[in-house]
């Protein structure tokens, strides 16, 4: 007789064989950086023009605040974290879903990704191209660094 209040038999081992999905793993983390750094910075935006509009600010205030591409600002710190957030996550799990064993699949995501973003800066005019390149090199390490955390976390 079967007991429904033992613990469920399993098998624990990690499966060595299963077959490796780079181009999914690359498209997956593609979409939560630059998915996930958008809805991050749109709901950020909101909520910070709301706590703005609540302390008095005008609605010209409140325009340049949000208009403002400093990433020195409250906001713009706000919106580099948020990104590097994203970009962490995105090469975390892009190793873990591709089943990679090394930063290839991280490494290749954060160069779409790079090239994406000063493409997207340079065309638009966002911000000057020092600041650009820098924050670029900050997203390929927090890429780089999710992919290694997940790396590590397999040992």
């Amino acid at each position: 007789m079967h007991n429904p209040y033992e613990t469920p038999r399993s098998d624990v081992q990690q499966n060595e064989a299963l077959p490796v999905r780079p181009v999914r793993g690359i498209l997956i983390g593609l979409l939560m950086d630059l998915g996930g750094s958008i809805l991050a910075v749109t709901a950020i935006t909101f909520a910070y023009a709301i706590y703005i509009g609540t302390q008095g600010a005008s609605a010209s205030e409140i325009e340049g605040a949000l208009t403002s591409t400093d990433p020195t600002s409250a906001l713009g710190a706000m919106h580099t974290l948020a990104g590097l957030g994203m970009s962490y996550l995105a090469g975390f799990y892009c190793l873990r879903i591709s089943r990679g064993t090394n930063l290839r699949y991280p490494l290749v995501l954060a160069a779409i990704v790079l090239v994406l973003t000063i493409g997207a800066g340079v065309a638009w005019n966002l911000m000057d191209l020092l600041t650009l390149l820098g924050l670029s090199a900050l997203t390929v390490g927090a890429t780089l660094l999710g992919g290694a955390m997940a790396l590590r976390g397999r040992s």
